[in-house]
């Protein structure tokens, strides 16, 4: 404010500059005080010159330092503001990106519980196609018959633990 009250006293345009705006807002602020606090109305008596240019290089500093103020409010509204809705799209493409990927585990469980489904019907086939030659093996055992229908001879231990070693037994020659 004091730089541009000097400015002011050295610059004709801007001494004429304050000098009007100090007018205007004298003008204004006893016009205001005549009406809401109701004092008589009466002629308004202009600013000397000396008052009036202090006054207005005040006011025009004070108006400077406030456009700054709202210059920097108004700038970090839009900063918030951006710094905001760019969180807003990381979470937005990240809760997309999980939602895929949910999908895809989903799609992923389906197939593995279909394989599991086909894997269990294949072992239980095995388990009945075991326990029916399972019995049938138990019939040929227990009937004491061989492959070709003959009786077999006794079978020794000797030749049993011979086959458990990895010979080739031949039950014929027996």
């Amino acid at each position: 404010a004091n730089a541009l009250k000097q400015q002011a006293k050295s610059h004709d345009i801007f001494r004429s500059l304050c000098i009007n705006v100090a007018q205007l807002a004298h003008r204004t602020e006893m016009n205001w005080k005549m009406k809401v606090l109701g004092y008589k109305k009466e002629k308004i008596r202009p600013l000397n010159d000396a008052r009036a240019v202090d006054a207005g290089a005040n006011f025009l500093g004070e108006a400077f330092i406030f456009s700054v103020a709202v210059s920097l409010i108004l700038a970090e509204q839009v900063r918030s503001r951006s710094q905001a809705k760019r969180q807003r799209n990381a979470v937005d493409e990240r809760l997309d990106t999980l939602e895929k990927q949910v999908s895809q585990y989903r799609e992923e469980l389906d197939r593995l519980e279909e394989e599991r489904a086909m894997l269990r019907t294949e072992v239980d086939s095995l388990s009945s196609e075991y326990a029916t030659t399972s019995t049938i093996l138990m019939q040929i055992i227990g009937h004491g018959m061989d492959k070709h229908g003959r009786v077999p001879p006794k079978i020794d231990q000797q030749t049993v633990d011979r086959f458990l070693d990895g010979e080739r037994v031949d039950i014929d020659n027996l």
